[in-house]
């Protein structure tokens, strides 16, 4: 079995998480993503959602990632009693003390693969598209829970692409016309 864990000062996992709560008030109520990502490498925690990126250093077993809804997480650190908080990470598995609670897990040898994706708070269809263009797979979307978003962005592209010629078609643009002006913008 997998195991991955992090000790910290309870006080100051809830400074940290107030701060990206602030960013996280700023996300609309139609919000594209609100996934906090947890990264534990060596003595160090990265913590980050569509708009803030966190590195808190810490207590750390392991290095592993792991998702799981932003405000629930934020709940429980805010409720916890103690003055230390341990954290451990089990195969898709997250346990503080014994409250146990379902996340989705990888575990690595090592954290040369542990890439977080880092993007803006509004993000948009234009940014969805560059992940791709970035070399993020399609198990590190999964994992983010942003392989439907990109899906979408690119049915939209497609649709809009389409509006577009129907528009300005009678001028002479053609679709290729569209996407490689798009294609342009996407590199």
């Amino acid at each position: 079995m997998n195991k991955s864990s992090f000790k910290i000062r309870k006080s100051k996992l809830k400074t940290e998480l107030e701060k990206i709560h602030k960013a996280y008030k700023a996300i609309s109520v139609k919000s594209k993503s609100k996934v906090l990502e947890i990264t534990i490498t060596d003595n160090l925690i990265t913590l980050v959602i569509p708009g803030a990126k966190l590195e808190v250093p810490c207590e750390t077993l392991s290095t592993a990632k792991a998702t799981l809804d932003f405000l629930y997480f934020y709940d429980i650190v805010k409720s916890w009693s103690e003055t230390f908080m341990e954290v451990i990470f089990k195969d898709n598995e997250m346990q503080i003390g014994i409250t146990k609670i379902k996340v989705q897990t990888t575990f690595f040898e090592n954290d040369s693969i542990l890439r977080s994706i880092n993007l803006p708070l509004n993000y948009t269809d234009c940014h969805l598209l560059l992940l791709e263009r970035k070399g993020f797979t399609i198990e590190e979307l999964r994992f983010n829970k942003l392989e439907f978003e990109v899906f979408n962005a690119k049915r939209r592209i497609t649709r809009n692409t389409n509006n577009v010629v129907d528009i300005l078609g009678m001028y002479g643009v053609t679709k290729k016309d569209i996407e490689n002006l798009i294609k342009s913008k996407l590199i």
